[in-house]
């Protein structure tokens, strides 16, 4: 082969004439050649040149799965496995197997509860009436992860219990580092740096009862996400009434001047109606009440 190409190269023998005495189709020799010289400079150009660049494409490889690796070797050799396999009638492991009609027809029909659906939508919102702000709600983390789904949890719960919501409103981080020395006495020099990170979010309750706004609050600690944190400042507003009634005495069983009493007033009147204590004869209350959450 080697006396071959030199007789080519120095003009003495023609390549055509050659591989015909050889009995090999020139045509088809050509083509093979081109894409020797083609994947050898495919394969020059993958190559590292440098010590960063092989350490680079090692750490690559570490972290890509095997089969993806697979399947780019089969593609620099010129070969689309996927296409190979949907021409050649072969299953792929991802594909599903399709549903009897009568099936898929029943479930397009169904329809998702709304609830269900809005879970993929973006939070429902309420518009505010007056926008006085009554409490302003900081979530802390160090994982931004668990920080956004608590954060659309609150929202979706404010909105579902009828307050106005404002954000999450993204705060700037709290950066916190220590230099601490490795060991002591000769080996103080040598010191190891350690960085804290702090995310925050900001949610604002605006035009909302404070009784609903506690409610709320208990809700989310109840249901509070490991990893981060609450703090909530309310605020509370009364009527110019409450300020001229400062310094007064007021009875133990004045209910009327409590931010409760209208409610409870109505509680004593369901109470002392007719009706009720029709309804209520005969009945004995349990020397015990058994107090659920």
């Amino acid at each position: 082969m080697a006396t071959l190409m030199a007789d080519v190269e120095a003009g003495n023998l023609p390549l055509d004439e050659q591989l015909e005495k050889m009995g090999l189709d020139p045509v088809e020799y050509k083509e093979l050649w081109n894409s020797q010289k083609k994947a050898q400079k495919a394969t020059a150009k993958r190559e590292p040149k440098t010590r960063e660049e092989a350490q680079k494409l090692w750490k690559q490889m570490q972290s890509t799965p095997d089969d993806l690796t697979l399947l780019r070797m089969y593609k620099r050799g010129g070969v689309e496995p996927i296409q190979l396999a949907k021409e050649r009638g072969i299953k792929l492991p991802n594909e599903k197997e399709p549903l009897d009609p009568k099936t898929q027809a029943a479930l397009d029909e169904l329809r998702q509860p709304l609830n269900v659906r809005a879970v993929n939508m973006r939070p429902l919102r309420r518009e505010p009436q007056y926008g006085v702000p009554v409490c302003d709600l900081q979530l802390r983390t160090y994982s931004i992860q668990n920080l956004t789904l608590f954060a659309d949890f609150a929202v979706r719960a404010a909105y579902y219990m009828g307050l106005v919501a404002r954000g999450p409103i993204p705060l700037p981080r709290i950066t916190e580092r220590w230099t601490v020395p490795r060991d002591v006495f000769i080996f103080k020099k040598s010191q190891e740096n350690f960085e804290r990170i702090t995310m925050r979010r900001l949610i604002q309750i605006q035009d909302g009862h404070p009784d609903v706004v506690k409610a709320w609050l208990a809700f989310l600690t109840e249901h509070q996400m490991h990893g981060v944190g609450m703090k909530a400042n309310i605020w509370e507003y009364e009527d110019l009434e409450t300020a001229t009634r400062a310094g007064e005495a007021i009875q133990p069983d004045d209910k009327s001047r409590r931010r409760e009493g209208p409610m409870m007033a109505k509680v004593d009147e369901i109470l002392n109606s007719k009706g009720f204590k029709e309804a209520m004869k005969g009945y004995k209350a349990p020397e015990e009440i058994d107090f659920r959450r």
